[in-house]
This record gives structure tokens, sequence and C-alpha cells, in this order.
């Protein structure tokens, strides 16, 4: 949130009710105005008018009690300054309410406010700055804010305050995605999954460190245990031909759901890739291959790559004609989507889970069984680092036969 020098609180010192009673002396007052607000405080001091400078808001310096009285008011006017830089460090833009409360005392200590609603009011910010955080990146904290939120219910509570969390706080909550069914998915959480939420989180805590409303960060000496063998699901040759032998004609959104995942695993596409997809991005090449071209919603990086005849049908099919910036498929949400995939994957046979990021998989081990070279498969990928394409060399059954063959 951005604040600029001619939009800050101004301060005003009076006698109250001076020309509307006849009294011999009057309380001062302070008005505070900010954003065509105004706010009375009284300063707790009487003036008797014939002592007041009126042009200058403050007593004459006749008496050693009305420079007394003078160094009062101008504290006043430097903790109204000091109020509301405090306050510009807050996620939310100040208010004369809370400056208000910084100037009586009254406000609730920083480290004692409720981490949800903060969280909720830096995920506010961040969806005003549309240009450094996309839709995609909010959802990720909405998401991990849902997690957290199911977390403190199972434990009793509706929330739990900032100076509250700690390093063990972080580890019980860790423990949980890991070993409890998690509604969404219905099932325990990939360590991967774990790792985003627990990242968002920490996100949020480490914006409440850097505005001075946590004395220490609770992350401090806690470091998230990656999975090294982690376990990738994808579907054999075997088990994506029953995929695409599996008659859903009579489900309009089991057919929909369908053809998309088998693009998924043509194309190895990310499944927010996949929704953002729309015409412009499809190209015929002279040779007559259809190009796509994107930029990646997690990276940020360039794909370009020809699609499969797989992939490409099924674009040509939903894209029909539609041109520009319309999306390539109609919208579906990564939840109705992979309750599809459930059902499909029961009627199918198929054991294991099922996701709509199994094709992105199914896609890259299948690439490697037919040859691929693991360079050009990171292309195909986006990934920015070959070792992230490198895992799934660690997978293809068929190179490690055909390796041992060699060695017969």
């Amino acid at each position: 949130m951005k604040y600029f020098a001619d939009i800050s609180p101004k301060v005003k010192v009076h006698l109250l009710h001076y020309g509307k009673k006849d009294l011999s002396t009057y309380p001062v007052y302070a008005r505070v105005t900010y954003k065509r607000k105004k706010l009375e405080l009284s300063l707790r001091i009487q003036a008797n008018p014939s002592e007041w400078d009126f042009q200058n808001e403050m007593f004459l310096p006749t008496k050693k009690f009305s420079i007394f009285c003078n160094q009062k008011i101008g504290e006043f006017r430097l903790s109204v300054i000091d109020a509301f830089e405090a306050l510009k460090k807050e996620p939310t833009a100040p208010t004369l309410k809370r400056i208000k409360e910084v100037l009586t005392g009254k406000e609730i200590k920083n480290s004692d406010m409720p981490f949800l609603k903060y969280y909720d009011q830096v995920v506010e910010q961040k969806k005003q700055q549309s240009t450094v955080y996309r839709a995609s990146t909010i959802n990720q904290y909405l998401r991990a804010r849902n997690h957290l939120h199911s977390f403190l219910v199972r434990k009793g509570i509706t929330d739990i305050k900032l100076n509250e969390l700690s390093r063990s706080f972080i580890i019980e909550f860790e423990h949980y995605l890991l070993s409890n069914k998690i509604e969404s998915i219905g099932g325990p959480m990939m360590r991967s999954s774990m790792v985003t939420n627990i990242k968002r989180i920490k996100a949020i805590v480490n914006e409440a460190v850097r505005a001075e409303m946590l004395p220490k960060n609770p992350f401090d000496g806690y470091k998230v245990q990656h999975d090294k063998t982690q376990k990738i699901s994808y579907l054999t040759s075997e088990q994506l031909k029953k995929i695409e032998d599996l008659d859903v004609s009579e489900y309009r959104g089991l057919v929909r759901a369908k053809e998309y995942f088998l693009f998924l695993c043509h194309s190895g596409l990310r499944f927010g890739d996949f929704q953002g997809l729309r015409c412009v991005d499809l190209e015929y090449s002279t040779d007559g291959l259809l190009w796509l071209s994107m930029e990646q919603q997690k990276t940020r990086g360039m794909l370009n790559f020809p699609l499969t005849p797989t992939a490409r049908d099924i674009a040509i099919k939903y894209k029909g004609d539609r041109t520009g910036n319309q999306f390539v498929f109609p919208r579906i949400t990564n939840q109705i989507f992979n309750k599809h995939l459930r059902t499909m994957k029961i009627s199918a046979g198929i054991k294991g889970k099922v996701s709509t990021h199994t094709g992105r998989h199914t896609f890259s081990v299948e690439c490697l069984d037919r040859g691929l070279n693991i360079v050009v498969l990171q292309r195909f990928l986006g990934h920015k680092s070959i070792s992230s394409t490198m895992i799934y060399g660690q997978i293809s059954n068929k190179n490690l036969s055909e390796s041992i063959l060699l060695l017969s």
C-alpha cells in the first residue's frame, strides 16, 4: 500500500465553545482531521482567552505554566505524527479510529491481533497488487488459509493470536496436513503440496515481522523437510489406455473431463496453464504442426513447443471458431475436475491417486519411455533447472530395463 505526503492527519488546537459561550476559561481541545473526518480530543488543559495565541494555536509564553502547556501541546502534535507513521506499517490503510485508539492507548497490541484476521488483511492488500500477485498465487494463499482454519477448528479454536505462533505450532500444522484426510483432496496431503501451504503461511508471518508486529519470527530455526524420495503419481501406458477406452458418453461432465485429462496427458501442461490457454497461444507452423506458445503461471517462463496429434485434435475441437484472447477450454475448477477423475479411475479399475497433475507426470514418463531426450523434455515441461526434470528419469522403468540389457 502506498501513502502520499499530502494525505496525512492535520491537527488544530482550539478553545472549545469559545465564541459560543461566555466563560472565564475554556477547555483546550485538539481537532484531528484525516480524509475529511474529524476527531475531537481533550488535552485536559484550561485556558483564559487573554492568555491564548489564537493565530499560533498555543499559549502566550508569559508564564512558566503556559510554557509547560505549550510543551504538552507540542508533544500531542508529535504523538499524532508518530501514531500515523506506526499505522502506515500495518497491512491496511490508517483510519481516524485507529489513530484515536493509538493516541488514547486503547488499541489492541499488535502481537495480540488474531492471526487469521491479519492474514486476511495482508491477502486483501496483495489482491490489489495485480501486477505482482497473479490470481493463481492469491488462490494458493486462500487455500493455505482454509487449511489452517480447518486445523484450528480441529483443535477446538477459531483463531490464534500472532504472539501465540510458535515453531511447535508450525510443526503440528505440518503433521496435520501430512497425516489427516484433507476434505478437498480426499486424503492426506502430498509433501510437495504441504510445502507450498507452509510457504504461504510463512510469507504472511514474514510480513508481520517486517511490520514490527512480532518481536521474533516463529519460523526461525524451522526447516521444511523435503521428501527426497518423492512419490509421483502417473499412469502406465496400459492404465492410460483404460481411460481412453472408458465409455462415459452418458455423462456430459465426464466426457469433458476425460478429454481435458487426455489433453494434459499428451501435452504435459499444468492445470493452471491449461486453464489459461488462449486461442492466440496456438498457431500453425509452415510444416503443419500446431505450436503452443504461452507464459507459464508458476514460473513466468515461456513454453514453446508443438502439440502431439492427440493434444492437437482435442485443442482444435474445443477452440472451434473462437479467436484472440478467448480461452480454448471452457472453465472447470480443479476440485470438480479431480472429482470426475476419481469417478473415472474407479470405473476403469485403476488403483492409486489420479489428479489433474497426474496428466503432467504421465506425459513426462511416457516421453522418456519412448526415448525422448531429457533436455528436450525439460523444454516441454518448462523447467528452469534440469534437476527438476531428472526426477522423471528415476521413474522410467523402460529406461532401466534397456540399461540392464546393455550390461548383460
